[in-house]
């Protein structure tokens, strides 16, 4: 496959990943591309990756911006395993900071590098709340950029 046919496909399945993420996971895509690919092209397919991966989430802030008077809070299953209990905690804290201009930052940061929260629970609450469009787009670029580098050193490395 061309370079650019590459670069390109990298970006489509970006965005694919942010609009569906339960059926495209782009860390996947980022190593069966690392592993395949030569180094010279996999920063370009990782930078590609992202900003398909920003426009997609872009789409769904606006969307989720949109319908704000729609979306409600779930209800959740109670669990009395520890490990759930402290991440349910901490992913709560973090939404919570989302309607804190610069604050909610750190929780989009937080959901693009680890993923915790899940970056598709952060796209829509960031739209619903009072996050700032841009300050949330850089952060996702940045931040998935990041964790996809890592994911590409570390498989290209191994292998």
């Amino acid at each position: 496959m061309g370079d650019f046919a590459l670069v390109g496909a990298a970006f489509a399945f970006g965005i694919g990943s942010a609009l569906l993420p339960v059926l495209l996971n782009a860390e996947l895509y980022v190593g069966g591309n690392a592993a395949l690919v030569s180094e010279s092209i996999i920063i370009v397919v990782v930078l590609s990756l992202s900003v398909g991966t920003v426009i997609g989430k872009a789409i769904v802030f606006e969307l989720a911006r949109k319908g704000r008077k729609v979306v409600g809070r779930g209800v959740r299953r109670p669990t009395s395993n520890r490990w759930i209990l402290t991440l349910r905690s901490v992913s709560d804290w973090l939404l919570g900071l989302l309607d804190r201009p610069y604050a909610g930052g750190l929780t989009v940061l937080a959901s693009s590098l680890f993923g915790v929260p899940p970056l598709a629970v952060v796209t829509i609450a960031a739209g619903v709340s009072h996050q700032s469009r841009y300050l949330f787009l850089t952060i996702v670029f940045l931040g998935r950029t990041a964790q996809f580098l890592v994911i590409a050193f570390v498989v290209g490395k191994v292998l």
